[in-house]
């Protein structure tokens, strides 16, 4: 932790002409406090209480919490400007945790940023408030600590007239430690493209690219995973391994890789602003080739440009990640020719299906990051449900059929967001449930200002469960917040 406060420091110094050159010595920090509590009836925390909030609430029920940070903001005018923050945990469910939940700085050039740290992120083209969350990087786990270079913002393509836009990034994570996995590295890259300019139908691609490498097994069978700057690029290119890795990393790509395909359309009419999008899933070639074409998430949205009003903005999602490119078939590798029937001495190796979403057979806390899946919280993460197999170590609900639905909007002083979904949880390909299980998860939330003294804000959100999988929940939560933000 030290070494990455140093890290941060000295870039902090060296990215930043404001701190350097300018007589202000240093950007002034806007502050806030949050304290919080839920309160269950039921055998969790209702899933929607808990789930997108970035690691913060755990699943069991009755948490209590209290966070301080610090902020400053980039510049809309600047051309060169930085920015930072801090924010610092202490959380109690069953056990008191006090951790570092974000440290960062950032670094604008023109319309690229340099990002170093733990801050909270989500990506995907799904609507921003109202979403079940991105596919594959939701916000349901606590942020990763990263060096970044991206272009956050659409930027109009030269020569173009701003018909063409682009935005994308190139990070490098760490994992940390895990139980089946030490030090291990994360690799993400994104690229999207929006045509339309100044038409009020816009269009849009992008592309997302993730990979866990790197990092030494808690097996020692399996030791030390390749971690070269020429590995590097086999990760970046989905490569498979050399001979210094794992055999399965050999036959198939080095590292658990995951990827996305983003499409959305937008309309911008008088008063509001509807569009649809898209989000696929693949983890492997069978995905790349869209034969699970059935799988991924899919929506539908409608906000107001006034905000003032009882209904903002809508929302509708259908999730599936069922097909999974079919059950997938067995063949058996022995002296390099694949046959369809057992040999002796031969290995077992997946072919054309059975995707197993967010799992991996060397990275097996799979797509996870402190007990949390990383992406959509429907795929079911290891903190809340290990099925009748604990022994295998992974996410054992990532079949799941589901809709979603979204509201929000502003009575007076009053905002709500009211979340429904509906689900349907089927396990996995190998370990599937006996029947599938519905799964009925409500939320209804609302900020109150000018209520009490100070400028705190009240925030009471009420949730419940009703189903098989979870089970029947109801809980309340209700957090207390103070900035010094203007506004805010």
């Amino acid at each position: 932790m030290m070494d990455s406060i140093k890290l941060i420091l000295i870039l902090l110094l060296v990215f930043s002409p404001d701190l350097t050159i300018n007589s202000q010595v240093f950007k002034r920090p806007e502050y806030y406090i949050e304290t919080g509590a839920t309160l269950s009836a039921g055998t969790h925390t209702p899933f929607w209480l808990f789930s997108n909030q970035y690691g913060l609430i755990k699943p069991s029920k009755n948490n209590e919490w209290i966070r301080l940070g610090l902020k400053t903001s980039l510049s809309d005018i600047k051309k060169i400007d930085f920015d930072y923050g801090f924010e610092i945990t202490d959380r109690y469910n069953l056990r008191n945790e006090l951790y570092l939940n974000q440290a960062y700085v950032r670094q604008k050039l023109f319309f690229v940023n340099i990002q170093v740290g733990a801050i909270e992120e989500k990506f995907g083209n799904q609507d921003s408030s109202l979403s079940s969350g991105g596919l594959l990087w939701s916000g349901n786990a606590r942020p990763i600590p990263k060096v970044s270079i991206i272009v956050p913002d659409y930027t109009p393509v030269p020569l173009t007239h701003g018909f063409l836009e682009f935005k994308g990034g190139i990070s490098h994570g760490w994992f940390g430690d895990s139980q089946f996995m030490k030090n291990s590295w994360l690799h993400h890259k994104y690229i999207y493209l929006q045509f339309g300019g100044r038409l009020p139908v816009h269009m849009s691609y992008g592309f997302h690219h993730f990979a866990q490498w790197g990092g030494e097994s808690t097996d020692p069978g399996i030791g030390k995973m390749p971690n070269s700057f020429g590995d590097f690029f086999k990760v970046f290119f989905a490569k498979e391994g050399g001979t210094d890795a794992n055999l399965s990393d050999q036959l198939n790509v080095l590292g658990n890789h995951l990827g996305s395909n983003n499409f959305r359309l937008d309309v911008l009419l008088s008063k509001i602003k509807i569009g649809v999008y898209w989000q696929t899933i693949f983890e492997d070639s069978s995905g790349m080739k869209f034969q699970n074409i059935h799988d991924g998430l899919f929506g539908i949205y409608l906000l107001t440009k006034e905000k003032d009003r009882l209904i903002n903005g809508f929302v509708y999602e259908f999730i599936n990640t069922s097909d999974q490119s079919g059950p997938g078939v067995i063949y058996y590798l022995f002296n390099g020719i694949y046959y369809s029937y057992p040999v002796p001495g031969s290995i077992q190796v997946y072919s054309g299906g059975n995707d197993n979403y967010f799992n991996h057979g060397l990275y097996q806390a799979g797509w996870t990051y402190k007990g949390m899946t990383i992406g959509t919280p429907l795929i079911t993460s290891p903190a809340i449900y290990s099925g009748a197999h604990p022994e295998a170590n992974y996410i054992m609900n990532n079949r799941i059929i589901g809709h979603h639905f979204g509201l929000e909007g502003m009575y007076k002083d009053f905002s709500y967001k009211f979340l429904f979904t509906y689900y349907l949880n089927y396990g996995t390909m190998l370990f599937p449930l006996e029947t599938k299980e519905a799964q009925y998860s409500l939320l209804l939330q609302s900020q109150i200002k000018r209520l009490l003294p100070w400028g705190v804000r009240l925030g009471v959100s009420i949730g419940f469960d009703h189903g098989m999988f979870y089970g029947n929940n109801a809980g309340l939560k209700i957090t207390l917040h103070k900035s010094s933000a203007p506004g805010d």
